[in-house]
C-alpha cells in the first residue's frame, strides 16, 4: 500500500546535518509517509549516514551532482509513491506535528493543491528570526510576483500538480530561486494555495547555504521575474508600465539595504538609486527608514548623556 506523503530530502555534502534532519522526520506524529533521500553527488559520508539507519520508511538514491536543488527534487518527485510530496532540505528540520498539521489542511479540503507554513531561521551564532508565509490572495500569481510567499522546506504539494508543471526548473540562472519559480508556475495555472502561520520547522543559515550569497540569490530572483513578467496578463497599459518597475524596485531596494547593513556603502547606494529610479515609493521607504534610524540613535544618545 502506497504512503500518503513522500518526504523528499535533497542532500549535498550535508552529512553532519543529516541526522538531525532525518530524526525530525522520524519523530513525526503523522505516520503515513515515506522518506526519500536524494544524494546529489555528495563527496562526504552522506551514504554511510543513511545506511547506518535501520528504518523501513527510508529510501536512498544517489545521482551525479546537478549543480542545484532542482535536480534531486525532481528525481524525488519521480520516485515518490505518495499522493503528496513534502520537501525538506538536508540542513533543515521539522517540528513533530509538521505533517499532521499540514495534512489535516490538505485532507479537509481536497481542492487545496499546496500548503506552506512558517519557519524559524537560525544562524550559526545562535540568533533566530521568523520566516512567515502568505498571506493568501485571490490572485496569487500577482501576489507572488511581489515576493516569494512560500518556503521550500515548509511546503507540501500534490504530486500531480508538481508533475503538471514539469517539476523544478534547473536552469543555471535560476539556481537560487528555482523553488520560487515553481510556485509562480503553480500560481500561473491557478492552483489553490493555503498558508499555515505556525512555526513547524527550522531553516538553518550557514556558510554552505546556496542562498547565503544574497546578491547572487537576488539576481537569480530577477531572472525568474523577468521570465514571468514577459507572459504575465497585465490589466492594462498603465499596469504593464508600473507593475514591473515596482517589482524590480523591491529587489534592488532589498539588495541595497543588505549592502548597507554589511558596510558596503557604495554598492548599497548604487542599488538604492536603481530602486528609486524605478519607483519613487522606494524613496519614501528609504526616508522613513532613515528617520526611524536617526530617532533611535537620538534616543540612545539622550540615554547615554543622562
Amino acid at each position: 500500500m502506497s504512503p500518503k506523503v513522500s518526504v523528499i530530502i535533497a542532500a549535498h555534502n550535508h552529512a553532519h546535518f543529516l541526522p538531525e534532519c532525518l530524526n525530525s522526520v522520524r519523530r513525526q506524529s503523522y505516520a503515513d509517509y515515506e522518506v526519500i533521500v536524494i544524494d546529489n553527488g555528495s563527496t562526504d559520508n552522506t551514504r554511510e549516514v543513511v545506511a547506518g539507519l535501520s528504518w523501513d520508511k527510508l529510501r536512498y538514491h544517489y545521482q551525479q551532482d546537478t549543480g542545484s536543488v532542482a535536480g534531486p527534487r525532481n528525481t524525488g518527485i519521480k520516485l515518490a509513491r505518495g499522493e503528496y510530496v513534502a520537501f525538506l532540505d538536508s540542513d533543515d528540520y521539522w517540528e513533530p506535528d509538521k505533517l499532521k498539521q499540514t495534512m489535516a489542511i490538505l485532507e479537509q479540503d481536497r481542492t487545496i493543491d499546496v500548503v506552506s507554513h512558517d519557519l524559524l531561521a537560525k544562524n550559526e551564532s545562535g540568533g533566530s528570526f521568523l520566516l512567515p508565509v502568505g498571506p493568501l490572495k485571490d490572485d496569487m500569481y500577482r501576489q507572488l510576483l511581489f515576493c516569494n510567499r512560500l518556503l521550500g522546506s515548509a511546503t507540501v504539494a500534490k504530486k500531480s500538480v508538481m508533475e503538471e508543471i514539469g517539476g523544478f526548473d534547473g536552469r543555471p540562472e535560476f539556481v537560487h530561486a528555482e523553488d520560487y519559480e515553481a510556485w509562480l508556475r503553480l500560481a500561473e495555472k491557478r492552483k489553490k494555495f493555503s498558508f499555515l502561520n505556525k512555526v513547524l520547522g527550522t531553516y538553518r543559515i550557514h556558510g554552505q547555504n546556496l542562498s547565503s550569497d544574497y546578491e547572487r540569490a537576488l539576481q537569480d530572483e530577477v531572472n525568474v521575474l523577468k521570465t514571468h513578467l514577459k507572459r504575465y496578463p497585465f490589466k492594462n497599459a498603465i499596469d504593464k508600465f508600473v507593475l514591473p518597475r515596482r517589482i524590480m524596485g523591491r529587489i534592488y531596494y532589498w539588495i541595497g539595504t543588505k549592502h548597507l547593513q554589511n558596510g558596503r556603502w557604495f554598492k548599497g547606494a548604487f542599488y538604492l538609486a536603481r530602486a528609486i529610479a524605478l519607483s519613487p515609493e522606494y524613496f519614501l521607504r528609504l526616508f522613513s527608514s532613515l528617520k526611524k534610524y536617526l530617532l533611535l540613535r537620538s534616543g540612545r544618545s539622550t540615554k547615554a548623556a543622562a
